[in-house]
């Protein structure tokens, strides 16, 4: 069991305060940090709180109170200070969006402890659970963080989240390196450090309306202007997409062949108001997707499944990758997704295996290549096989001479 800091936080709602505190913080080479915001009410989180710790310190630091904050994205900006946090990418999009800059650098827990075998997308109460033996409190789960004052229950529970972080970070650090696994932990993070990675690109939102997969190609192209338009008034009204248009509504739109103002209202989920307001733009995105030349249009990835000998093969490659998973003890599902999976064996009905003609899949990259990736082309190219073992009955890997 890892020792546990015995801190008592701070909350600091001041600018003096937010000064001392930082100055405390600067000599530390790391930093656990938390965010606590909304956003069901807006397209852009509403900032309500950061939580800040050092070994010797922790700080909740209140950004309605204290207008400047730029004491503390020195800080997060500090490349001689790591900053640590669990589930780091909405914590990243608002210090990105509220400080300018991205906090690099930076070590995600859930990364870590995903290349550890806890699980793909494990929960930092679970993680502390698991690697410290204790339970934190669930009560606070959906704390209003933007309502004044807090309640030393939540202040308890906020400073939880930071304190607890450092000696699971410690913990995960010295296992990643005991492991000689810190070279997959760099790979893994490389897209979170970028900030192209936050840009919410009008253009290509459409790939995430609900529904999507069930368009075809010309209705996709529609779908592509009617999504990027919302996604546009969302954001100048810093409002959810769902209160400009829901995803069923523009589904409907974009299986139109034919489409006028007035039959806009016969839409289910656009009301008179909506059409009002909104109609017009609807229309002109409606047009410019329909006028779209075919080669411009979008196309749907297909499924692997359709075609002969497919299916086999996802299941010879599946099992291949659940055996080095159990081998390596890492989740299945990190070392290769039932997506890249399924999307190699499709890819193999008209691959010629050679270096210069792979496919851009990530099994076929960096630590998952050398792990599981050189063997995956082997065993679609008949040079390696799975068999029960006569002993132990269990399932091995041979390669065929």
């Amino acid at each position: 069991m890892q020792h546990t800091p015995d801190l008592t936080p701070e909350y600091i709602d001041d600018a003096e305060a937010l000064d001392h505190a930082c100055q405390k913080l600067a000599n530390a080479r790391e930093l656990c940090v938390d965010t606590e915001f909304h956003r069901e009410s807006t397209y852009y989180p509403e900032f309500a709180l950061i939580q800040v710790a050092s070994k010797e310190a922790c700080y909740l630091i209140d950004p309605i109170a204290i207008s400047d904050l730029s004491p503390l994205w020195v800080l997060m900006h500090n490349p001689d200070i790591l900053k640590v946090f669990h589930a780091v990418r909405q914590d990243a999009e608002i210090i990105l969006k509220e400080s300018g800059a991205l906090p690099l650098p930076l070590f995600d827990t859930q990364i870590a402890a995903a290349l550890l075998g806890f699980g793909l997308q494990v929960g930092f109460g679970n993680l502390v659970q698991r690697i410290l033996g204790k339970a934190l409190p669930k009560s606070e789960s959906f704390t209003d963080w933007l309502k004044r004052p807090l309640r030393p229950a939540q202040i308890v529970y906020a400073a939880d989240d930071v304190i607890y972080l450092m000696p699971v970070y410690q913990h995960l650090r010295e296992q990643l390196q005991a492991r000689d696994r810190s070279g997959w932990m760099e790979e893994e993070q490389a897209t979170l450090c970028s900030e192209k990675t936050y840009d919410n690109d009008p253009v290509s939102v459409f790939w995430r309306v609900k529904g999507v997969n069930k368009l075809k190609p010309k209705q996709l192209a529609v779908l592509r202007e009617l999504a990027a338009w919302r996604e546009q008034q969302a954001q100048k009204q810093n409002i959810p997409r769902r209160r400009i248009v829901a995803d069923e509504p523009l589904l409907a739109l974009a299986r139109k062949a034919q489409l006028t103002f007035e039959q806009l209202s016969s839409i289910r989920g656009l009301n008179s108001g909506v059409t009002r307001r909104f109609g017009e733009a609807m229309l002109h995105a409606w047009q410019q997707g329909q006028q779209c030349s075919e080669s411009e249009w979008p196309r749907p990835k297909a499924s692997p499944r359709n075609s002969e000998g497919t299916e086999m093969r996802l299941e010879l490659l599946s099992a291949l990758v659940r055996l080095r998973a159990e081998e390596i003890r890492i989740a299945s599902n990190i070392l290769a997704s039932k997506q890249d999976i399924a999307a190699l064996a499709s890819w193999a009905n008209h691959g010629s295996f050679s270096t210069d003609n792979l496919p851009d899949n990530p099994c076929l990259h960096g630590w998952r290549k050398e792990l599981i990736g050189n063997d995956m082309l082997r065993m679609l190219k008949g040079e390696l096989c799975l068999r029960l073992d006569a002993e132990t009955k269990m399932p091995v890997i041979d390669v065929l001479s």
